[in-house]
């Protein structure tokens, strides 16, 4: 069902915002579970059910506290049930006031409850709810800098080349990988069926390599500086430029690329390219 109308997306959001707090706050503390959409609305909405009451309840109490003294904070859930629209269109105000701090309260006790959960079981550690692929290829990668891969296959081929783009998370069947550079090169059997191996740069006839993650062993990740060509190779220091870097054209730093070896990610290689961003 699809709310008509502004009260209704109101009322809406106002019941579903607590279980959607609570499981968000949840999920920073445990992997995300595989289960049907039903099943997930249906703990959202007890969720949000259990902390709304709860609110309630405790909104309640609090107001009727304040009319003993004859104050009215909030608004009269007895008189909006018996006047309906009339009683919203002449107390507008106070009904928003009280919509927005029954929400409010909703969410911090939904918090809080997680809160008290994680201490009870002593959760420290968060979850982090993305990829290796993701952490290696984009959060971890310095700025001014290009990871420069290596794709080791499942049949014992590689590939090395600078990362275009992938995709970031879903089932390893369903990934793939772009990697491209004029450095970009190919270790492996021939496809004349020759057994011995070769390696052999394939970025002056070939622009980019599409390689599907179910053929993918493991991935190698180096970081290259875009102007300079440097490998960086301090983690501790990977946010800023390398120290005493000679300060060169980026026409020349392009032709500064790490080697593609079986064994290092790092070296030279004529005619490479250093520049690019990465997309998700």
């Amino acid at each position: 069902m699809i709310p008509q109308t502004l009260g209704a997306l109101t009322a809406f959001l106002t019941l579903v915002a607590p279980g959607i707090a609570f499981e968000l706050r949840r999920e920073r503390r445990r992997a995300r579970r595989q289960e049907t959409a039903f099943r997930e609305a249906s703990r959202v909405a007890l969720g949000s059910l259990v902390f709304t009451l709860a609110s309630l309840l405790v909104l309640t109490g609090i107001q009727g506290l304040f009319s003993v003294l004859g104050l009215h904070l909030l608004a009269s859930p007895q008189a909006w049930s018996s006047s309906g629209d009339g009683y919203v269109r002449e107390h507008f105000a106070l009904v928003v006031v009280s919509v927005a701090v029954e929400l409010a309260l909703a969410c911090a006790l939904a918090i809080g409850f997680d809160f008290l959960l994680a201490r009870r079981g002593r959760e420290q550690a968060s979850v982090r709810q993305w990829t290796a692929w993701t952490e290696a290829l984009r959060l971890d990668r310095p700025v001014g800098t290009r990871p420069w891969v290596h794709v080791l296959l499942e049949s014992g081929s590689s590939f090395f080349g600078y990362v275009r783009s992938f995709t970031p998370s879903g089932p390893m069947g369903e990934r793939e990988i772009v990697i491209e550079g004029e450095s970009l090169t190919y270790q492996g059997k021939p496809l004349t069926g020759i057994e011995e191996f070769e390696k052999k740069v394939i970025g002056d006839t070939w622009h980019r390599v599409v390689i599907p993650g179910s053929k993918i062993a493991y991935l190698r990740v180096a970081y290259i500086h875009q102007e300079t060509g440097e490998l960086i190779r301090d983690p501790e220091h990977r946010l800023r430029p390398p120290k005493n870097a000679p300060k060169r054209s980026l026409a020349v730093a392009r032709t500064r690329t790490p080697l593609a070896n079986a064994g290092s990610a790092e070296g030279s290689s004529e005619g490479g390219e250093t520049t690019g961003d990465i997309d998700g």
